[in-house]
């Protein structure tokens, strides 16, 4: 009995690992593909995250490069192109060249293939670039060619991103000339004025104080003698002294700012001190002022003679010129000035540099004083055949 119960409890176990073999048997292929599709499905996943990352990774590392303010522009943008063969799907053939502003940024292995990517840009100011990805050899075909469609986002923002970066660093560069030019104007003005203080000084002292004391010596030599010969020589000569005393005076305000600007208006105010300076310097001159009509505020219209003056100065220092002449008009939108002379010229881009020189900063003065209004400045200059500075103040609306 107890014999018997023991194999009953024995003799299903054989079948049940029989029948787990044979089920087990049956369940071994499925549970396969399944795993290699799982594993497949994985791997694809994992294929196209790598790729998102390496694209990532370009963008951050772009950015980072676009942030750096002091290194050359010329730099971050070949350091940039060098971050683009590892960002692309296959890196061991991949190849970029930026282009912009005539310059040419290639990796070392760039040539143009039949399987080429490329964007285009153009900044606000108007330069034009392109940034081109190529494949040495040929790959599977994707989206765009052998490209990814993703790749085609990256291209084009990397692009984007170039064109942003010259746009700010042209601004900034802008933005630091313009200081520059700020800072070596105020201190010009200031030597101006301080040789205005000492040259007024000066001439009170050495013409104006000499003038008096004169006077005063003839004014005793009358109070002192009956002789009515010597008293009438005194008095004729006091005479002649006050009258060149005035003329002196008169000079003096003038060369401060001239009154008739104010009473006769700027045409009137141009012909006289080109002509006066002209027959100082003993050079010819021409001078077709027109008179202008209402619509320059005081503020321009002391500016557009400061430029004649700025611009008569430079010819009579620096250009050693025979002849110069000057057009004042207006035009549609505002008044027309050119100033020209057959002096020994220069070179334009040299002189309108920040430079130490004093000489350079009056052509700066007078294009500051035209951008304070908005207006055009344009010169155009030649050695041994002369210059011509031309200029626009618009009309101010609101006169």
């Amino acid at each position: 009995m107890n014999s018997s119960k023991r194999r009953s409890k024995r003799l299903p176990r054989p079948v049940e690992r029989g029948a787990r073999s044979a089920a087990g048997a049956g369940l071994k292929k499925p549970r396969t593909e399944k795993a290699e599709t799982i594993h497949s499905t994985r791997g694809g996943v994992a294929h196209l995250l790598v790729e998102r990352v390496k694209e990532l990774s370009a963008l951050h590392r772009t950015v980072r490069l676009m942030q750096d303010n002091v290194k050359p522009v010329s730099s971050v943008l070949r350091e940039i192109v060098s971050l683009i063969p590892p960002a692309w799907q296959y890196p061991e053939v991949t190849e970029a060249c930026l282009t912009v502003d005539g310059m040419r940024f290639p990796t070392a292995g760039f040539r143009r293939t039949a399987w080429i990517q490329r964007a285009d840009f153009t900044t606000p100011d108007g330069r034009r670039g392109k940034l081109e990805v190529v494949y040495r050899a040929k790959r599977p075909p994707e989206s765009e060619g052998p490209f990814l469609a993703e790749e085609r986002d990256l291209i084009n923002s990397l692009a984007d991103s170039c064109a942003s970066y010259l746009t700010r660093r042209r601004a900034e560069e802008e933005l630091l000339v313009a200081h520059e030019r700020l800072q070596a104007l105020s201190k010009q003005s200031m030597r101006l004025q301080e040789q205005e203080r000492r040259q007024l000084a000066l001439d009170l002292h050495d013409e104006i104080g000499q003038a008096f004391t004169t006077l005063k010596v003839n004014l005793q030599a009358i109070q002192r003698t009956t002789d009515s010969t010597r008293q009438t020589a005194s008095l004729n000569d006091s005479f002649m002294i006050i009258d060149q005393t005035v003329a002196r005076v008169r000079d003096m305000a003038l060369d401060l700012r001239p009154s008739m600007l104010d009473d006769f208006g700027l045409a009137s105010a141009v012909r006289w001190y080109v002509g006066k300076q002209g027959e100082r310097a003993g050079i010819r001159t021409e001078v077709d002022s027109v008179a202008i009509p209402r619509g320059l505020s005081p503020d321009a219209l002391v500016a557009c003679f400061r430029i004649v003056q700025e611009g008569v100065t430079n010819i009579l220092r620096h250009a050693k010129a025979s002849r110069m002449a000057v057009t004042l008009r207006p035009i549609k939108k505002g008044v027309k000035l050119v100033i020209e002379d057959d002096g020994i010229g220069f070179s334009p881009n040299e002189v309108l540099r920040v430079s130490g020189e004093r000489s350079h900063l009056g052509l700066i003065g007078i294009q500051e004083r035209i951008r304070a209004f908005n207006g055009q400045f344009e010169i155009s200059s030649e050695k041994r055949k002369g210059t011509k500075l031309s200029a626009m103040i618009p009309f101010d609306e609101a006169v």
